[in-house]
């Protein structure tokens, strides 16, 4: 990466961050603001542009935590799935969508190149709050999900990550509930299509 570029990325990194998390919060309290979801989908792909490149912005530079990178990259895969998802589920009202968009606001939000530290105020927010849904889904039996439950577990699974031979705040479960988090509320049904193609748009990826 070329050190002004570089330079501009590190400057801008909190502000560009927060405003995909503005955007990312919206849909996920089922805001489109007017998108479609070809143009919802089209933002979702900068996303993955802007993680591929925060990969390289921590480069030589004392940026705290050294999962950084691996989280960004773990984002990508998983937000890419997230779009295939928009293209099999066009209700974007329905509150499995909606929950998913709430995971991503959480796990972007939460990236952070201040880690020893509290100081990324956005980052310790959402931090605490992903910290607190691990919780809800660690208390929740695997056998009593249903379909939707399921799908859910499946990419917040994904999506929730620790960097084992890092040293930042969030990797040293700094940030876990010192008490138990209010249960999520139960899901309606999924239609059975959309569960069957999830499952075999995920079986052929693999």
């Amino acid at each position: 990466m070329q050190p002004d570029v570089q330079a501009a990325a590190l400057e801008n990194f909190q502000e560009t961050r927060d405003a995909f998390v503005k955007g990312l919060e919206a849909l996920s309290g089922g805001d489109k603001g007017g998108r479609t979801i070809p143009q919802i989908q089209s933002n979702l792909h900068r996303l993955i542009n802007t993680l591929s490149m925060w990969t390289l912005i921590r480069e030589a530079t004392e940026k705290e935590g050294k999962c950084f990178e691996e989280r960004c990259t773990n984002l990508m895969d998983v937000i890419d799935d997230l779009i295939g998802m928009l293209q099999l589920d066009s209700n974007l009202e329905d509150r499995v969508t909606l929950k998913l968009f709430d995971m991503a606001t959480m796990q972007i939000g939460s990236l952070t190149l201040d880690g020893f530290s509290n100081v990324d105020r956005e980052a310790v927010y959402n931090a605490k709050m992903i910290e607190s849904e691990q919780s809800r889904w660690e208390k929740k039996k695997v056998w009593q999900d249903c379909a939707r439950q399921s799908l859910l577990r499946d990419f917040w699974t994904r999506f929730y990550y620790k960097g084992y031979d890092c040293i930042c705040r969030q990797c040293m479960d700094y940030y876990l509930p010192k008490r138990d988090p209010t249960p999520s509320p139960p899901l309606s049904p999924l239609p059975e299509t959309d569960i069957d193609s999830y499952m075999a748009t995920s079986s052929e990826e693999e």
